[in-house]
């Protein structure tokens, strides 16, 4: 479980959170919204210790990051964790298989045998087996972020963050990527926190849906009851209708 209490960040004189509370449950799908530039990254880049906040409590299985410092956060929290990249950000100079025992030699402290067969294992759980030796440019965007995925997992973390898994995708490829999304929280029990736009993705697959706005986390709900909710900043913005600054 991951808690976040009164989370703040600033940028210059640019308030970017502004007291985010905010539970992610074990073993859920909880997917984060809200209009672009609104922090949904910074927030998830918090959890992680790639950003700095400038006040609040993080806690990670019921562990207080909030004064690690990065040699503590790497050693004790950082393999709990596994990231995916909006671009994917994989290296081009390395073949898929490349990409992913690089994150494994960084990760874990694992022979070269054990490597191989996570690669290979992770490759086949994202149905792109035997595309080990392949470079990233030669992939379609569909199989990149597929790619990406199978980077993630093969370090076998707890949780796994997705930031806008979905961005750049057609509805077809889209479905692909949320579809294995779900498939990854289930059959490998990781949990899922994914910061997107694709309001009819995240609730086919996320358990839970929480919108931030304006530095603040304003509601969050179960997906089914998506359409059912009171806020009218919320319902405006999965409608398609975004209110800005209360108008």
């Amino acid at each position: 479980m991951i808690e976040i209490k009164q989370l703040y960040k600033s940028f210059d004189k640019l308030d970017v959170l502004k007291g985010v509370d905010l539970t992610i449950n074990d073993g859920e799908i909880l997917s984060v919204i809200g209009k672009s530039g609104v922090g949904k990254s910074v927030l998830i880049k918090s959890i992680i210790n790639l950003i700095e906040p400038d006040a609040g409590t993080i806690i990670i299985d019921n562990i207080d990051v909030t004064g690690f410092s990065e040699k503590q956060f790497n050693k004790i929290i950082r393999p709990k964790f596994s990231y995916v990249f909006q671009n994917g950000a994989l290296w081009d100079s390395l073949t898929v298989g490349g990409n992913i025992d690089l994150a494994l030699q960084i990760e874990r402290r694992l022979d070269e045998a054990e490597r191989k067969r996570r690669i290979k294992e992770s490759l086949h759980m994202v149905e792109l087996a035997d595309i080990d030796n392949v470079y990233p440019d030669e992939l379609s965007g569909g199989m990149l972020k597929r790619a990406s995925i199978a980077r993630a997992i093969a370090t076998q973390p707890k949780y796994l963050l997705y930031d806008e898994p979905t961005t750049g995708l057609d509805p077809v490829l889209a479905t692909v990527i949320n579809t294995l999304i779900k498939k990854l929280n289930e059959e490998l029990g990781i949990t899922s926190i994914i910061i997107t736009h694709d309001i009819a993705g995240a609730k086919k697959i996320s358990n839970r849906i929480s919108m931030l706005f304006e530095g603040k986390i304003i509601l969050t709900c179960s997906a089914d009851e998506l359409r059912n909710q009171d806020n009218e900043i919320f319902n405006n913005f999965i409608s398609g209708k975004v209110i800005y600054n209360g108008h």
